[in-house]
């Protein structure tokens, strides 16, 4: 009977820990969990549809990563942690403003782990490897700084800082970083502005890569998708399902393997029942739902590489949130998320994108990893010349060890406003062109 009652508390325990995010969360880092903090099913309790339907947090297509997700804290920094002041040299300067500053902007954690013990990577990571050793001698950049005779793996792994393309070589780096075939991202924007007004837009991420295909499939030959007609580089779909006012509301973006071809944009908007197709000048405004992200700096930087010159600026070691973990952090009485990640020491490349025409911004600072090349940070200026919008975005790997995404922050320091962006699940779907039509994309997601 003893045993019996020992191994049913024994269970009650292990389940407590699994389901129950906060309790999750200070045994995964081994502090205390600020109470404000929702973790992924509890977001779903003042989100509405977050774990519903579409939005129903799921695994990854590869499966979890046992390695990353249970990865030893070797220090942690921040609430009830160590003084945050001990690693203002390890952030950016915005960055670590708001996070030495909680009364006004939140409370937030950073737990660092070591970079080597987390591997092997696999299968698919060694045949991407092997192509890079390839790419050595195959891939360069022509006359305008785009990529040529590539086909996956990192184009340019043999990086000279004294050479004067280095900087057009790591923004080729981030794009063709490594990634799986395609992805569906289920994400929540949550906004919120000085006076407290909070919203939520909930919607889909659906992205398509035509080169940079690594894992094989039925349309797959040599890294790129057959057939092609339109020489597409890539191709992503944000159809919006929540609020009403938005619902339906369909976004296509078209990137061409062509630097004389500008990028395509249209949008179907449900209350005139009408495709609309969007000005190239719209790339630097705010994408739609009034957020904090513009098109041109999703995840860092989403931007044509044409419409910029490129500055490289060194090295720094940082504190990157490159292979993190799979929770979603989110505190509806302040304006961070992501709090209490996973953190690794890495020596960071800086690199600016200075707009060519500048409209609402003159420039943006990203900040990449030296072997992912993803960039866990970027710092946008306004046309003053002022930081403006500043983004953290954490990488977590699944069992192939392709990226999956679970949060991201766009945060306008200027007038203290913020987005959000809360992921559900990041992974693949297996897309064909088909999928991302918008006459397809309509017929699933419309409205009214």
């Amino acid at each position: 009977m003893r045993k019996h009652i020992i191994l049913t508390t024994l269970l009650v325990i292990f389940l407590l820990f699994s389901f129950h995010g906060a309790l999750w969360g200070a045994f995964r880092t081994g502090l205390p969990f600020d109470p404000d903090w929702y973790v992924d099913e509890e977001i779903g309790k003042i989100v509405q549809g977050f774990n519903q339907g579409y939005f129903k947090c799921r695994v990854p297509y590869g499966g979890y990563n046992a390695i990353t997700e249970n990865q030893k804290i070797l220090d942690s920094w921040g609430y009830k942690a160590r003084p945050i002041q001990e690693i203002k040299h390890l952030l950016p300067e915005p960055q670590y403003n708001m996070y030495a500053d909680p009364d006004v902007w939140g409370t937030f954690r950073i737990s660092e782990t070591a970079w080597e013990p987390v591997k092997p990577r696999g299968a698919m990571w060694e045949k991407f490897m092997a192509q890079t050793e390839k790419n050595k001698k195959e891939v360069y950049l022509d006359e305008n700084n785009w990529l040529r005779d590539y086909h996956y793996g990192i184009p340019f792994p043999d990086l000279d800082e004294k050479d004067p393309k280095i900087a057009v070589k790591l923004i080729w780096n981030y794009f063709k970083r490594y990634q799986d075939n395609d992805r569906v991202v289920c994400l929540d924007f949550s906004t919120k502005e000085r006076r407290g007004v909070e919203k939520h837009n909930l919607c889909l991420s659906k992205r398509l890569q035509f080169s940079g295909r690594t894992r094989n499939d039925n349309v797959t030959v040599k890294g790129r998708y057959k057939p092609n007609p339109l020489n597409l580089d890539f191709v992503f779909a944000s159809p919006f399902v929540a609020p009403y006012n938005l619902r339906g509301t369909i976004c296509l973006y078209y990137r061409f393997n062509d630097p004389d071809k500008g990028d395509d944009m249209w949008i179907y908007i449900p209350s005139i029942r009408r495709v609309r197709r969007m000005s190239t000048a719209q790339h630097q405004d705010r994408i739609a739902g009034g957020g904090d992200f513009t098109w041109d700096n999703t995840e860092g930087f989403e931007g044509n590489v044409t419409r910029f010159n490129w500055v490289y600026v060194g090295r720094k070691e940082m504190l990157l949130p490159i292979i993190s973990h799979s929770h979603t952090y989110y505190n509806i009485d302040a304006y961070l998320n992501g709090m209490d990640h996973y953190y690794q020491r890495r020596n960071a490349y800086i690199i600016k994108a200075v707009y060519k025409n500048p409209i609402n911004m003159t420039e943006m600072i990203l900040f990449l990893d030296p072997l992912f090349f993803a960039a866990s940070y970027s710092i946008d200026l306004d046309l003053k010349g002022r930081e403006w919008i500043v983004q953290l975005i954490t990488q977590g790997r699944d069992k192939h060890w392709f990226y999956t995404m679970y949060n991201d922050y766009a945060i306008d320091v200027l007038r203290r406003h913020s987005t959000r962006a809360q992921f559900a699940y990041s992974g693949s779907e297996d897309y064909r062109m088909d999928d991302l039509t918008m006459d397809n994309l309509m017929r699933k997601y419309l409205a009214r």
